[in-house]
């Protein structure tokens, strides 16, 4: 009881009306309005703390790029706690972006689960147009499931390049928001979203600089002509799939992936799958032989 008082004592909630050190004090309590507003003044002030001593956190476990984000102003640095709440929030960013994205993908492998969520949201940014979106990611490592969703995104417009490693993982939209992890060792912590525009634009610079250091992956990819569907579908037969096992990755009946594969054959003039596979295959090859080749010399034009 003694410390309790000692405590209320300490917050102005009230005050002995005798001297101290005896134990028959009268104790008179103050204004309830005055105490809780020095209590939410306390919270506060223990929140701001914490959470620039996260923000320090943060710099020190990711490249120079971050920053010290601690120095920010409150309202420009928000934490997203847990991946809830982050994928929602996403989604809503994402949804809302008109003009650009940018990813930086440092994982070698995605769950099905995964890329099943990010393709509806993709297939919603590609249905309005006009955004431009690209992913930097590294080489799959095994037991990844990411082939049929990398074909779709660049059927619709996607581009998408590798490097060895990934400094972070990191999202930016339209230039104005970015996503950074807040613990690279557990993505199950939540992100911190940045709307200060010079830390944005920090962001930004460093993802350009490893876009151009970057290549395009070295991975089989169906012919350009292809529909977004039509790639996926093709990419998971060519990747050993049967159609029941496409159906669960795509969201599409079996019945929708036969007529996707027959009107490809009719396309293509061919009678069986494997022919049609042959052809697809030779396209793919010329497309990619094209893309490769250097440009054709300009004729020298006399100066005049």
């Amino acid at each position: 009881m003694r410390v309790a008082l000692d405590e209320l004592a300490a917050l102005g909630a009230a005050s002995p009306d005798g001297p101290a050190g005896g134990d028959d004090r009268t104790w008179t309590g103050h204004d309830p309005a005055q105490v809780v507003a020095v209590l939410r003044d306390r919270h506060q002030r223990s929140m701001l703390a914490q959470h620039r001593l996260q923000l320090r956190l943060t710099r020190i476990a990711h490249p120079p790029a971050v920053g010290d984000l601690s120095r920010l102003p409150r309202d420009e640095v928000h934490r997203l706690d847990g991946m809830v709440r982050t994928r929602a929030r996403l989604s809503t960013v994402l949804q809302s972006a008109h003009h650009e994205t940018l990813t930086m993908n440092p994982e070698p492998a995605f769950n099905t689960a995964e890329l099943k969520e990010s393709s509806q949201q993709m297939r919603k940014v590609s249905a309005r147009g006009g955004v431009t979106r690209l992913i930097l990611g590294i080489p799959a490592s095994a037991g990844d499931d990411s082939a049929w969703y990398s074909a779709e995104s660049r059927a619709r417009g996607a581009r998408y390049r590798e490097l060895p490693t990934m400094p972070m993982k990191l999202f930016v939209f339209d230039r104005r928001s970015a996503f950074i992890v807040v613990d690279p060792a557990d993505r199950s912590k939540g992100y911190w979203e940045i709307t200060a525009a010079q830390a944005v634009s920090d962001l930004i610079a460093m993802f350009y600089q490893h876009w151009e250091m970057s290549k395009p992956p070295r991975m089989w990819m169906p012919p350009k002509g292809l529909s977004p569907r039509e790639s996926a579908i093709v990419v998971l037969l060519a990747d050993g799939h049967t159609d029941a096992a496409i159906t669960t990755r795509l969201d599409l009946s079996m019945r929708t992936i036969a007529y996707t594969v027959a009107g490809l054959m009719e396309r293509y003039q061919v009678t069986n799958r494997f022919q049609l596979g042959l052809r697809l295959g030779a396209e793919a090859a010329q497309q990619a032989a094209a893309s490769a080749a250097p440009p054709p010399d300009t004729p020298h034009q006399p100066t005049r």
